[in-house]
């Protein structure tokens, strides 16, 4: 599988889970908790009416909380159907300080957390250019930049998503890692769920 900002996550086979129906609930619910903060600063400190506008700013916190904890949890128990999950080592450190709030918001940490606790997840290194890379013929795209969601391939002239592209990469990657039983980020041997014959439709790429 593959994150991103525009989709929330794209699949090997192409379907998506579209971020309007993920886990950007504060950023839905911004107006709202704009407008519940400064009704906390207009309130006397110590007064009644400041305890209650408090209250009301925790309630609704506490409310995109438990939003995105059940789309956490309800999108693991759907994929928990698989063997194995093979997803980037994202350094999201470095994103977040390059999209901030969003980032925070999507919370892929917090996600992949929960993911862990259903099912096997499998990283693969960060450093594999899964979005730059042709899944079609091998070829590298050195000059992609973050900007080009589309993009054909110079040397077979195929047609790519980058989130399609990266996702598919990252499929082939991580039915290699348990087919040689080789990490890709050099931490040792990984063991196969099951036979390598079978694993092939039971994978899901992340």
């Amino acid at each position: 599988m593959d994150f991103g900002l525009k989709t929330f996550l794209t699949m090997f086979d192409g379907n998506v889970i579209d971020k309007k129906y993920s886990s950007l609930y504060f950023l839905q619910s911004l107006n709202k908790i704009r407008k519940l903060s400064k009704a906390v600063s207009k309130k006397k400190k110590g007064s009644d009416n400041r305890k209650q506008a408090v209250l009301n700013f925790a309630r609704l916190h506490k409310k995109i909380f438990n939003q995105r904890q059940y789309f956490f949890f309800k999108l693991a128990n759907e994929l928990s159907k698989f063997d194995n999950i093979f997803i980037e080592d994202l350094n999201l450190k470095a994103i977040q300080m390059i999209w901030g709030r969003k980032i925070t918001d999507v919370s892929f940490a917090k996600f992949i957390k929960i993911l862990k606790t259903k099912t096997k997840v499998v990283k693969i290194d960060r450093f594999y250019p899964s979005s730059k890379t042709c899944s079609k013929c091998g070829y590298i795209y050195h000059d992609l930049s973050l900007k080009e969601r589309y993009w054909y391939c110079p040397e077979c002239g195929t047609f790519h998503d980058r989130d399609e592209n990266a996702a598919k990469n990252i499929y082939k990657e991580g039915f290699r890692v348990l087919r040689e039983g080789t990490s890709s980020l050099g931490v040792g041997r990984v063991r196969p769920a099951m036979r390598a014959s079978a694993v092939d439709t039971r994978i899901l790429l992340l």
